[in-house]
């Protein structure tokens, strides 16, 4: 079996492609540029090719040209501004799965499993955010408002069009927020839980105003690519969508407490409340990871205590921070 691994060397899918080399796979892996920071030791492991997933004849040329069998699809375009550029926004993140899908089935590709997002439910409503916290399943109607919203939620119709018209094995993973390391070099504000474990770990203060009582469901991004992996390699895919996620809510002060178990002295100060990142939107909720249970066996590993001491651990022997 062949896999290519789009942003095979970013936040997520450098613990993807750690994976499929530990299941004894030789990935190919897509990147525009080669970072190796997050997969130092894997040199003469996997294939890596720079290559922008907009450009369908250069794609279509590498999955011919490599054989490839399924496609794991974490590219993306991730940025602070990116309501202010939608036009890049949906060219990237938008088009660029339109062409990878186009060259998947120009090609044989057999599988295709798309990164994306808890943010196609839009905000999270009255009853299953705040107050009640109901389970969230993949059948919940979909909301987008925002441009990354949006473009990801056009990616899983449009792998679901070329499901039904090729015959296309696709199913999109939609996650809920992930913490991990590179988060925070990478994606700047949208990784709060990320600098509640690096500024300590750097013996840096951290200080946030408010919101540490919001409840949220949080997966550790070891996970999150297990998931991806599970996804990947499964015998079928019965469904065209899955959560995956902790499937427990815990607070940002939850989260501190264990970040100062795994950092004795670590300086964190949470003021209370709710949302806190400020967001116009909430997505904050508790998804059901029943369906990826079932079909994929999945089951999350790690605890915020595991997960924070492995996340420790990882920027010790990365050097990282």
């Amino acid at each position: 079996m062949q896999v290519l691994v789009t942003g095979g060397v970013g936040v997520i899918g450098a613990w993807v492609t750690r994976k499929l080399v530990e299941r004894g796979l030789r990935p190919v892996v897509l990147d525009l540029r080669p970072d190796f920071s997050l997969v130092p030791d894997l040199e003469g492991q996997l294939d890596f090719v720079s290559a922008d997933i907009t450009d369908l004849d250069a794609v279509t040329r590498l999955l011919k040209e490599r054989g490839i069998d399924r496609i794991a699809h974490l590219a993306v375009y991730m940025a602070p501004d990116m309501d202010e550029q939608p036009f890049r926004a949906f060219s990237i993140n938008a088009q660029g799965t339109v062409s990878m899908l186009e060259a998947a089935q120009r090609t044989g590709v057999t599988r295709f499993v798309y990164a994306s997002s808890r943010a196609v439910y839009g905000e999270t409503p009255h009853g299953v955010g705040e107050p009640g916290y109901q389970p969230l399943g993949e059948e919940h109607p979909k909301h987008p408002i925002k441009a990354y919203d949006v473009c990801k939620l056009t990616g899983e119709h449009m792998g679901q069009v070329y499901r039904n018209a090729f015959g296309l094995e696709f199913a999109a993973l939609r996650f809920a927020g992930i913490y991990g390391p590179g988060k925070q070099a990478r994606h700047g504000k949208f990784s709060l839980r990320s600098r509640l474990v690096e500024d300590p770990f750097a013996g840096k203060p951290v200080r946030i105003p408010g919101g540490g009582d919001q409840l949220d469901d949080m997966i550790y991004v070891d996970d999150a690519a297990e998931g991806i992996v599970l996804a990947t390699l499964a015998d079928r895919l019965p469904h065209a969508a899955y959560n995956i996620a902790s499937g427990r809510g815990q607070t940002l002060q939850d989260f501190a407490a264990a970040v100062r178990a795994a950092i004795p002295g670590a300086d964190i100060e949470i003021g209370p409340g709710s949302n806190p990142l400020g967001s116009d939107v909430h997505y904050y909720a508790i998804y059901d990871i029943t369906r990826a249970r079932e079909d994929l066996g999945f089951e999350p590993r790690f605890d915020l205590t595991a997960g924070i001491r492995d996340y420790v651990k990882k920027l010790q022997r990365l050097r990282l921070a």
